[in-house]
């Protein structure tokens, strides 16, 4: 719980931070008002992911904003909430962070490295990885241990109390790997799927995916020695389910122009998905957060607020965004990244 001194602080920087193309409201210490949009971070260089705990906000870089020196990476940054200073968690390399996912104690992300040959023609290179590291090292940390190494990125990554799932869409497989790497061989379990897995989400028991090539949504046990792999819906021709979250009883996905929520189930659905919002442009980031999920449009350059159940209208939280991409969601405010204007970016209505 923040203390009613962070609180202040929180008004504090409010008040002092930058606003995002106009400001709905100005910000006064004295009458504890603040201001509901605004820039946390700037001068980045390809924002990518996003994810938060209670402390902090996390975000991955896809490239190098200067700071770097030569080096041909991106980089993984952190902000506390109540802070202006922004934190590089790695020490510069030609590994490029991409997805990004947390636990209570420990960040995981996927990468490539950009020093290393593309494509996979020589199967020995390990390009892309998995790695994790403490929230409680000293930062820049100069090693993490890796997790899983291969080749074809995890575009999207989740975890639950033991494991960490990736999608790997160049590679079609759907891939798991123990969170504590003495356990793990470097390889993890692989699930062909013969198409492209997209956004992947796990509940613990299970985990979900969707494939944007053969237009489903499927669930597998991770537990079992030979997985099964249960479609849960199929969409129509050319629909494209992307990125996937869930909560306690529905999965809610991306599609190329809609946001959509079905029952989650382990066996295959009954009834047809809900469309909670269609005719997006490129919707690319999605969250769930109590009653609410809030979607990024990167072509329209605005981030939506949607009821879970429609019972209350879809609005427009922020416009006017240059391409907002990874957006997260908790009790402090809804952040997201514009990835053509290095932005990091927050809104709280208080």
């Amino acid at each position: 719980m923040r203390s009613s001194a962070t609180t202040a602080v929180t008004l504090a920087l409010a008040a002092l931070a930058p606003c995002l193309h106009g400001c709905g409201e100005i910000a006064g210490i004295e009458d504890r008002e603040v201001i509901p949009l605004i820039v946390i971070a700037e001068n980045q260089t390809q924002p990518h992911a996003i994810a938060l705990d209670e402390e902090a906000v996390y975000w991955t870089n896809l490239g190098n904003d200067g700071t770097r020196g030569e080096h041909t990476g991106g980089s993984l940054r952190k902000q506390i909430k109540d802070e202006r200073e922004i934190i590089d968690l790695l020490a510069p390399s030609g590994e490029a962070p991409y997805a990004l996912a947390l636990d209570a104690t420990h960040i995981y992300w996927s990468l490539t490295d950009n020093d290393l040959p593309r494509g996979c023609a020589d199967t020995n290179i390990e390009r892309d990885k998995l790695r994790r590291l403490s929230k409680q090292e000293p930062f820049p940390a100069t090693y993490a241990p890796s997790l899983w190494g291969g080749c074809g990125k995890a575009e999207t990554i989740a975890v639950d109390a033991t494991r960490v799932y990736g999608a790997r869409p160049t590679a079609d497989r759907v891939t798991w790997v123990p969170k504590e790497d003495e356990d793990s061989d470097g390889k993890g379990v692989s699930l062909e799927t013969n198409g492209d897995p997209t956004g992947v989400a796990t509940d613990g028991a299970r985990v979900y995916w969707t494939d944007s090539a053969l237009g489903r949504l499927a669930v597998t046990d991770p537990s079992e020695a030979d997985p099964e792999t249960i479609t849960v819906h199929v969409e129509g021709a050319g629909a494209q389910p992307g990125l996937l979250v869930m909560d306690d009883v529905n999965l809610y996905w991306l599609t190329e122009d809609s946001v959509l929520r079905s029952p989650r189930s382990p066996s295959p659905a009954t009834a047809e998905p809900v469309v909670l919002r269609g005719g997006l442009a490129r919707p690319a980031g999605i969250a769930a957060h109590g009653e609410y999920l809030y979607v990024t449009d990167a072509e329209e350059g605005a981030v939506y607020q949607i009821h879970k159940d429609q019972r209350v209208p879809t609005r427009a939280i922020a416009e006017g965004q240059d391409g907002p991409t990874g957006i997260a969601a908790d009790d402090t405010g809804v952040y997201w990244v514009n990835k053509s204007s290095g932005e990091v970016v927050r809104f709280f209505e208080g």
